[in-house]
């Protein structure tokens, strides 16, 4: 008894610490979304003819290059907005995992392995093109 007690009291905190991109408010999701472009350390600026709340994509380009495209694709739920998940090139997104997922990540091993793992957290590569992504297993 005693353990079935330890392991839900353990389910509740997991599934509390892998949630902090649900059941968010607009507000919320904006934050995160601006949190993550300056992560980036690039100034992408909103696409705005690709942004359509009903495909549930937020899609940013790099003035500097307009083959980097940086997308945030959310679910919109009753009771908020979920984020599932987040797309771009390597060296973007990476900044992202290394601060959000795994501060003790290694970019070559990362890289070279193709994908990294944190819970029920995804880092991996697009195989149909040059673009990773950061989703939820």
């Amino acid at each position: 008894m005693k353990k079935l007690i330890i392991f839900f009291a353990f389910a509740s905190f997991i599934s509390h610490a892998q949630s902090r991109f649900i059941k968010l408010d607009s507000a919320k999701l904006i934050k995160h979304v601006e949190s993550f472009i300056w992560l980036t350390e690039v100034n992408y600026v909103a696409d705005k003819n690709s942004f359509d709340w009903g495909y549930n994509n937020y899609q940013f380009v790099n003035p500097k290059n307009e083959k980097d495209l940086f997308t945030i694709r959310f679910e919109r739920r009753a009771d908020g907005f979920d984020i599932v998940r987040v797309s771009g090139t390597f060296d973007s997104l990476f900044k992202i995992w290394k601060s959000d997922f795994d501060r003790k990540a290694d970019a070559d091993t990362v890289k070279n392995t193709g994908f990294a793992i944190n819970g029920r957290t995804r880092f991996n590569k697009n195989k149909d093109s040059n673009y990773w992504s950061i989703s939820s297993l």
